[in-house]
């Protein structure tokens, strides 16, 4: 029993959806911390270079009695300071300081020196909204944002220092961080992957185990153990099926032997009702459109006329299976007719006379015969004359069945210490002993064209009327089939 390819398929591909979820999260808090990271190292930096930079222009600024601004632009610290900056911190675009005009003083940027620069935004914005907002503001449009400091000279403002740091180059520092967490990440990703099948694979094995057990007890081997693994559900399965094969086991031994009790009986009739319900819905969905087509085939074949041989073949072969598919359905109809029982008082002994010359109507040839023995019948028996009469035919038709070259066949009714015993007894080739245990399942059968419903038929209708069915039989030696059925007192009914 192989397991399919689409549950195979799902067990792996669940498994490497989990491997990428896993990874692709730990993807995004390794981003997101890194963002964090460099926005904050780059904001401390250029914050530590801007109190750099005001504490040199003001000292610049305090030194002379002169211009300020003069000072300031001839400091030689502040011009050394600027390069030192820029060179040891990529992500600082630019360095300036300013006088309260905004125009710049000294710039790293030599074009701009004494001229105007708008406010740009600060590094609070650059900051706001946490580790998305940053990650927004890197992977968007590219911005410069500043860092400010004020100055002061002799106890008055004098301008500002500012420090500009650009969102394209904390993009490329970030890039080159998030690379090789990328490299670590795949790598841990293709591991989970490797193990995520290995998984899938061991998983997918137990449940072909598991399915090769559920296939044997289908097929009726009720011996077959599973091997138990483990503490965890699949472990619990298989026990809950190795369970459930030992009742199995147990319940077709005390079958065959007569030994099950009522509350088995019950249960089993219970569960041959549902699945009456289902063959009946069966039957009836298959009927129309079987019935169509055998009739659609039959106005085909009048009308084709001459057909070649390979068409005439082919038309073979389907009325062939259209035929065998009626068949199945009529069997289905038979095995749905046990929904429900519908128990009256009747004349058991008519009942069976009757059945017994219709049978020796449709016995051929005279090589079989039908020997009848009903004299120790009950007057009035309390049960489904139409079950049983169904059940009675099917096992006298097996009985004929089973003698190919003729023989007797015994229906004989004792009385029993808690109802009748009814037989049907034949002179014909006998079962096998390891088939013995087999021959009530449904769809088992030893006949090349039979169907597997009759017998089952049979036993479900004994249970029905609260009885047991007992074989025996040997190679050689024929067969006998008992219905054990309970015998039901008629209460007498007084006039007030």
């Amino acid at each position: 029993m192989k397991l399919s390819f689409g549950l195979r398929a799902s067990l792996t591909a669940s498994m490497i959806v989990l491997a990428l979820l896993v990874s692709l999260i730990g993807l995004l808090v390794h981003t997101g911390l890194a963002v964090h990271a460099t926005v904050d190292t780059a904001c401390a930096r250029a914050e530590a270079v801007a109190q750099q930079v005001a504490l040199l222009a003001g000292r610049a600024a305090s030194s002379t009695g002169g211009d300020p601004a003069a000072a300031v632009r001839r400091d030689r610290a502040l011009v050394a300071l600027f390069e030192s900056a820029l060179a040891g911190d990529p992500t600082l675009y630019d360095i300036g300081v300013f006088d309260p005009a905004g125009r710049a003083l000294v710039h790293t940027q030599s074009e701009r020196r004494g001229r105007p620069q708008a406010p740009r935004p600060s590094l609070d914005d650059l900051r706001r909204g946490g580790e998305p907002g940053e990650m927004v503001r890197l992977l968007g449009p590219p911005r410069t944002y500043d860092a400010v400091v004020r100055l002061g000279a002799a106890g008055a403002p004098f301008g500002e220092v500012r420090v500009g740091v650009s969102s394209a180059l904390l993009r490329d520092q970030l890039m080159a961080s998030l690379r090789a967490g990328a490299w670590v990440l795949g790598a841990a990703f293709l591991l989970a992957m490797l193990v995520a099948l290995g998984l899938a694979h061991l998983l997918s094995a137990r449940m072909r185990d598991v399915m090769t057990g559920l296939e044997r007890l289908r097929e009726g081997e009720f011996g077959y153990r599973l091997a138990v693994e483990g503490r965890d559900e699949m472990a619990l399965l298989a026990s809950s099926l190795n369970a459930l094969g030992e009742r199995l086991e147990a319940t077709r031994s005390r079958a065959a032997s007569g030994d099950l009790d009522a509350g088995e009986l019950l249960m089993a009739t219970d569960h041959m009702a549902a699945w009456a319900k289902v063959a009946s819905g069966l039957a009836h969905e298959l009927a129309d459109p079987l019935n169509a087509a055998a009739l659609h085939l039959g106005h085909l074949k009048r009308k084709w006329d001459g057909p070649s041989p390979e068409i005439a073949r082919h038309l073979r072969v389907l009325e062939d299976e259209l035929k065998r598919l009626q068949h199945i359905v009529v069997g289905f109809r038979k095995f749905a007719l046990l929904g429900e029982m519908r128990a009256e008082w009747f004349d058991l002994k008519a009942m069976l006379l009757e059945l017994a010359d219709r049978a020796r109507e449709g016995m051929s040839g005279g090589r079989s015969r039908l020997r009848v023995q009903v004299e120790e019948v009950p007057d009035r028996f309390w049960g489904d004359p139409a079950l049983l009469r169904q059940s009675l035919s099917n096992l006298i038709a097996n009985a004929e069945q089973a003698m190919p070259g003729g023989g007797e066949v015994v229906l004989a009714v004792r009385r029993a210490d808690d109802g009748i015993e009814i037989e049907v007894a034949d002179e014909g080739t006998g079962i096998a002993p390891d088939l013995q245990p087999r021959v009530f399942d449904l769809y088992f059968t030893t006949k090349e064209d039979g169907s597997g419903i009759g017998l089952a038929v049979v036993q479900q209708v004994v249970q029905l009327h609260g009885g047991r069915i007992r074989l025996r039989s040997a190679p050689g030696e024929g067969t006998s089939i008992t219905l054990q059925l309970p015998v039901k007192a008629r209460e007498a009914v007084h006039a007030a």
